[in-house]
């Protein structure tokens, strides 16, 4: 285990180390410190993983995400980018919590969730409260809202 690693340092603690590296040797010290981020590349590696782990059938999150079933088979082999509404419905669907999202978003290079829009504000809710993708399509329209999917 690294110091960074042991240390369990904050985003910011982690950007002040970071911003005193001066060198590529620095640099590189820094980056062979820092946590594994669980080996995925992509969204779609992420969410296969994730499904396994969770012994969650492909045909049954694909009509929990109410995505159309060809296109979600694409995300799912990593043919298609999906956008980020896809991924949230997936997410949903999936029952990743906060965290897990904030990950699947991450990976798919979508932007995480903020508790400052209000859109981002219900999903959260959502997600912490274990709501289906219908129930939080309802709730997103009853707002105001655009909906998932």
């Amino acid at each position: 285990m690294t110091d960074i690693q042991r240390k369990n340092l904050t985003t910011e603690e982690l950007l002040k180390i970071l911003q005193k590296s001066r060198t590529r040797a620095e640099l590189d010290t820094y980056t062979s410190q820092l946590p594994e981020q669980g080996g995925f590349s992509s969204f779609a590696e992420y969410l296969f993983s994730y499904l396994r782990e969770h012994d969650i059938v492909e045909s049954d999150l694909i009509r929990a995400s109410q995505i159309q079933r060809n296109y979600a088979y694409q995300v799912l082999n990593g043919t298609k980018n999906p956008g980020r509404d896809k991924v949230l419905a997936l997410c949903l669907a999936a029952q990743m919590n906060y965290e897990e999202t904030q990950r699947a978003l991450a990976l798919a290079n979508l932007g995480k969730l903020y508790p400052r829009k209000h859109k981002d504000s219900i999903i959260i809710f959502a997600l912490k409260q274990k709501l289906s993708v219908q129930q939080t399509n309802e709730l997103l329209f009853e707002s105001g809202e655009e909906i998932l999917a």
